[in-house]
């Protein structure tokens, strides 16, 4: 006689749906979470990578592209039989379009606690400066202009 053991049921069929549609286990490709935030010195990105070890992230930056790639791997133990598994293995992926106004080649990351998190920063032409103009040889008011052309005037301040 046989023990019924509904676990095992679940988990030959969910191996049999795997198969069917041509996945297996490890051949997930999972998007991470991440949060975007952007201030005057450029973008932050943080993804959450649990479970990740910080040799396992790829980071790659060109044409105007960041890609980021880790990979969590399912310890699969001989003799241990798994009635569950919710958590997510696989390949974590995710790729940005970065405008170019940011500098892909002053990339920063940092690895702490499962959170990765990249610094973009703004690339030297589209950093705000302040430029003085002049008017029939008289000094005005400086200027701060920006990359995508817009100024605003300062007041001139009384002598």
């Amino acid at each position: 006689m046989m023990r019924f053991d509904p676990f095992r049921e679940i988990e030959e069929l969910t191996q049999r749906m795997d198969r069917a549609f041509g996945q297996s286990g490890s051949a997930v490709r999972l998007a991470p979470p991440v949060d975007v935030h952007e201030d005057e010195s450029g973008l932050e990105l943080t993804l959450d990578l649990p479970g990740v070890s910080p040799d396992a992230i790829q980071i790659e930056a060109e044409n105007n592209t960041l890609t980021v790639q880790a990979e969590r791997k399912y310890a699969r133990q001989d003799g241990r039989t798994a009635h569950r598994v919710e958590r997510a293995y696989g390949t974590l992926a995710r790729t940005f379009s970065v405008p170019a106004k940011y500098d892909l080649k002053g990339v920063e990351a940092d690895f702490d606690h499962g959170t990765l998190t990249i610094r973009v920063p703004r690339s030297e032409a589209a950093q705000k400066r302040s430029v003085t103009v002049r008017s029939g040889g008289q000094l005005t008011a400086p200027k701060t202009v920006d990359a995508q052309g817009d100024t605003t005037t300062s007041t001139p301040q009384q002598a």
